[in-house]
């Protein structure tokens, strides 16, 4: 756990000493930063024999936490293959939720991902949020607070989780990935704070670096390849990360319009100098806002892989 965490662990400490832990607590922070495990060791904190906060993480309460198998822990989470967590889920899991606790002196429930309920799940949850069980503690993790109804997190305790600084990350890259420098800094610029996507992107370094290659030879020297590029299989099946690397080249290219140093792509450099002395820095933010909301198109409609492919081509040439 980062030690950027301290003041967090701090704050439960105290709050498990004095016996004033809250009934529903929302850990905000973005995606990927150890919100989820934090969790958890909150949830062993709070069942734990020590009855302290960190937990030992030795006792039967405490392994049974971690291993997710103890009675009194419930956890709702998108299911496989689905992309909300649905109103019944919600149901099922207030219901788990409403019995004496089995084993311990305490029931947790934890909500991972809460910006993934329905409306209608979040209205059912407000009911458990306004009229807390005894003896129970909620906690909700969240990357993107606007997507929660205001009512959902006015009743919770908001604890806010930063982003990972970008040198510990190129610390714990070279240390546990042991990868050179200078890869280790892109990767931890592509990361943003989030220690879940350097073990992500650490092996589609290689497949960046012939991306942009491809992309920009094709582009510029043979469109026909290029148009053949976006519509392979390789290309779709690794949209999303295709669409970040296309959206942090073009926050790239305005950095280079304001004569500042590209943050996510330095060892493409020239190839960033060369594109942005033809464009308008209105045209690379038509260009960017045009992918941001591919982005959340994508998440939000399920579009066709295919399509989206055609589209970023066409408007990024």
């Amino acid at each position: 756990m980062p030690d950027t965490f301290s003041a967090l662990e701090a704050n439960l400490a105290q709050a498990i000493a004095q016996n004033r832990v809250a009934h529903s607590y929302l850990f905000l922070g973005p995606e990927g930063v150890g919100k989820f495990q934090f969790a958890l060791k909150f949830a062993q904190a709070l069942v734990c024999a020590r009855e302290k906060f960190p937990p030992c993480q030795e006792c039967r309460e405490c392994r049974q936490i971690q291993s997710r198998t103890h009675p009194d822990l419930h956890i709702l989470e998108v299911l496989e293959g689905e992309k909300q967590i649905k109103i019944d889920e919600v149901r099922e899991f207030q219901k788990q939720l409403s019995f004496k606790p089995f084993q311990a002196r305490r029931k947790v429930g934890i909500i991972k991902e809460a910006e993934s309920l329905t409306i209608q799940a979040m209205n059912s949850l407000l009911k458990l949020l306004e009229e807390p069980l005894p003896d129970t503690v909620l906690i909700l993790t969240c990357g993107n607070r606007s997507r929660l109804l205001a009512t959902v997190v006015s009743r919770c305790q908001i604890l806010r989780f930063p982003p990972v600084k970008k040198e510990l990350l190129v610390e714990i890259l070279l240390k546990e990935q042991r990868i050179p420098l200078e890869k280790a800094r892109v990767v931890a610029n592509y990361a943003e704070g989030s220690l879940e996507k350097i073990d992500e992107l650490v092996p589609l370094m290689e497949q960046r670096r012939k991306f942009f290659e491809n992309w920009l030879v094709a582009r510029s020297e043979n469109p026909v390849q290029g148009f053949e590029f976006v519509q392979s299989q390789s290309f779709i099946k690794n949209l999303p990360v295709y669409l970040d690397f296309f959206i942090n080249w073009h926050r790239d290219l305005l950095r280079i319009k304001f004569n500042e140093d590209p943050e996510f792509n330095p060892d493409f450099e020239l190839g960033l100098k060369t594109e942005a002395s033809r464009l308008t820095i209105a045209q690379i933010i038509s260009r960017l806002d045009i992918l941001l909301k591919l982005e959340e198109e994508m998440i939000s409609f399920n579009l066709n892989p295919s399509s989206v492919g055609e589209q970023i081509f066409f408007e990024m040439r």
